[in-house]
This record gives C-alpha cells, sequence and structure tokens, in this order.
C-alpha cells in the first residue's frame, strides 16, 4: 500500500481516491428535492421568527426604554427588563427545541429515505 497525498492535500491509500466525476443520484430524487425544500422552508421560518424577536427587542430598547426600565412593583429593584430579557432567552430556546425536533422526526426519515435510495 503506498500512501499519496491527494490534489486536496490529505495523505491516503492509491485505491481510496475519489472519482473524479461522482454519481449524480441524490440531484433528481425527488425525496431528496422535498428534503431540501421543507428544510430550507422550515429554517428560514424560524429566522425570521427570531429576527422580528430579536427587532422588537431592540426597537423596543431604541423607542420605549424607559418603560424597561420602569420597575415591575414600586420600590423594588426588579424591572420589567429582565423579565423580558429573559422571555428573548426562553424564545430562543424554544426556537432551537423546536428545530431540533422537527430535524430529529420528520427530517432524519427524509434523510433515511434518501441514502436508502428511494425515489418516491
Amino acid at each position: 500500500m503506498e500512501h499519496t497525498l491527494s490534489s486536496h492535500g490529505a495523505y491516503g491509500h492509491e485505491e481510496a481516491a475519489l472519482p473524479a466525476d461522482p454519481p449524480q443520484t441524490l440531484v433528481g430524487n425527488p425525496r431528496f428535492t422535498a428534503l431540501v425544500k421543507t428544510r430550507r422552508a422550515f429554517s428560514w421560518g424560524l429566522t425570521a421568527l427570531m429576527l422580528s424577536a430579536y427587532f422588537a427587542f431592540i426597537l423596543s430598547l431604541a423607542f420605549n426604554a424607559k418603560w424597561l426600565g420602569m420597575p415591575i412593583t414600586q420600590g423594588e429593584p426588579m424591572t420589567w427588563g429582565f423579565p423580558v430579557g429573559f422571555g428573548m432567552f426562553v424564545f430562543t430556546f424554544a426556537l432551537v427545541a423546536i428545530y431540533v425536533a422537527r430535524a430529529n422526526s420528520v427530517h432524519d426519515a427524509m434523510v433515511e429515505a434518501c441514502a436508502k435510495g428511494e425515489k418516491s
């Protein structure tokens, strides 16, 4: 077995070289196309939700910072900024949990179907 330096700089065995033109089996697979569209739409939807929440928070700081600095209860140090900030954390965590749950159920099943070579 002779070790060679491949064109991308990694050492490997000569017989383990990648083919010049890999087979294009996934490109024409309707399940793969559906997977890509589904994942992209879901990801962009969650991204829009996250950006909306963050921009709303930033805009509330810019235009209504006085409200965020007001105490929840008169004479107490806790202001409205604390629960709003914590709510942002909870919202972010919830979106990540939703994405992971969906990826582990729906998307992984679609990936497995594509890997098995199913066409429809």
